[in-house]
């Protein structure tokens, strides 16, 4: 099976250009392209951005090796006619963290990225977005380093797997709302990290982005 090491390096091999001035098309240095060409790292949130709008890369074809036209035809035999389509989702060029937070940047820049309309369903495209997952407190609900994770800004209340913001950390945590003690716990999904329970004045600058629908794991 293909890696993402190797379907960088064909887009670069497509591309025609030497390696660095592929890695120059993507504002990086030569030694970190070749890096990611050898398998020694992923490409970050910024480069899968780059090579999104420099040469209209498919997203989800260069984390999991499958095409989206693929996705929806495999789709479109288990599913409605509808399923057979792909819908655009904005993709923020901003990590949440499966840890303690990373900060939130409201000037975040966006790239577009399709998926087949059931990863979605029944949500509507344009109130659905994606960012990528930093740290490991969430691989027990199957949210690894680096996974892209879909939410939509439409459902935000009760319990459940969510994009979260405090104070300025972006987090994607399990939420559990107590309303009769005012009280918000955030529960990761690894034994290593302890509960966090956010009382009074945390409320304050607590908010639930969205709720989580699916994710993409690079591999």
């Amino acid at each position: 099976m293909q890696t993402i090491s190797a379907r960088f390096g064909s887009i670069r091999t497509g591309s025609g250009l030497s390696k660095r001035a592929f890695a120059e098309t993507l504002g990086i240095h030569p030694m970190v392209a070749g890096d990611i060409e050898l398998g020694k790292r992923d490409p970050s949130r910024d480069v899968l951005i780059r090579l999104a709008r420099v040469y209209s890369v498919d997203i989800t074809w260069l984390l999991t090796g499958i095409p989206t036209d693929t996705c929806c035809a495999a789709d479109s035999r288990e599913e409605s006619t509808s399923s057979q389509f792909t819908v655009p989702i904005q993709l923020i060029q901003q990590e949440a963290a499966a840890g303690r937070g990373i900060e939130i940047d409201s000037y975040a820049e966006t790239a577009i990225i399709n998926v087949p309309t059931s990863f979605i369903s029944p949500y509507r495209s344009e109130r659905v977005r994606a960012v990528s997952v930093r740290g490991d407190s969430m691989v027990g609900a199957g949210l690894e380093d680096g996974d892209l994770v879909f939410f939509t800004i439409d459902d935000c209340e009760g319990s459940g797997i969510f994009v979260v913001s405090v104070d300025s950390a972006l987090l994607v945590k399990r939420v559990q709302i107590d309303k009769g003690d005012r009280q918000v716990t955030l529960l990761s999904e690894n034994p290593l990290y302890a509960p966090r329970v956010l009382t009074g004045s945390e409320l304050d600058g607590f908010k639930i982005e969205g709720r989580v629908l699916a994710s993409l794991h690079r591999h």
